[in-house]
């Protein structure tokens, strides 16, 4: 009986084994994270005090918060690269990035994420419309599109906008496709940082 009891153990362990090897097959592609970058700052030579403080928020529309990198088909499809993904949600990643930029511009005193400005600050709300490679009928990314939404309020003046994007991808790989995203925000954010100034003069 024991012998029996024994083998029997021993089978279910080495089906639930095989089962287990299956889910954590090792064979599987890994994971890839890529990074997105703030623009490389030339701060002005205003002293602080007669910088602004800038609070601003930023959302994504519905289908771009994740962390998926992901492509348009022709189709109106949302489909993702296989196994790369940002460092976090695109609102976050997107949020921690144009921060940083704003704030290495030199042209604010401060730069927070915040929903309320505090005291004399300005407000700026942003929501990314568009981050995503478009594809053809034959499933090649073409380009990468960035566009966002945003208003802003300085004391009096105020106004709403809309900045947009388009960078062409030579070849169909990853690294090209990133490259363009990266390309487009930066793109995006010289547009933000002048349409601010604009809107806020």
């Amino acid at each position: 009986m024991k012998t029996k009891a024994f083998l029997l153990v021993s089978t279910l362990a080495l089906l639930l084994l095989t089962a287990c090897s299956g889910i954590m097959d090792s064979a599987q592609p890994a994971k890839r994270i890529y990074m997105l970058m703030p623009l490389s700052g030339s701060p002005t030579a205003a002293t602080d005090e007669t910088k602004p403080a800038l609070s601003f928020t930023l959302d994504a529309v519905p289908g771009l918060d994740t962390d998926w990198i992901q492509a348009l088909g022709s189709d109106a499809s949302l489909t993702r690269y296989a196994n790369a993904r940002w460092p976090d949600h695109l609102p976050e990643v997107l949020s921690s990035v144009i921060q940083r930029s704003l704030a290495s511009s030199g042209r604010f005193s401060a730069v927070e994420q915040s929903s309320h400005a505090r005291g004399d600050a300005w407000m700026l709300h942003l929501e990314v419309e568009k981050f995503y490679g478009l594809q053809d009928t034959a499933g090649e990314t073409t380009s990468v599109i960035t566009q966002v939404a945003g208003s802003m309020q300085c004391g009096n003046h105020g106004g709403s906008f809309t900045l947009s994007d388009s960078v062409a991808v030579g070849t169909e790989r990853l690294s090209s496709v990133v490259a363009a995203h990266q390309q487009g925000l930066n793109n995006v954010t010289q547009q933000l940082l002048k349409k601010i100034f604009e809107i806020c003069p």
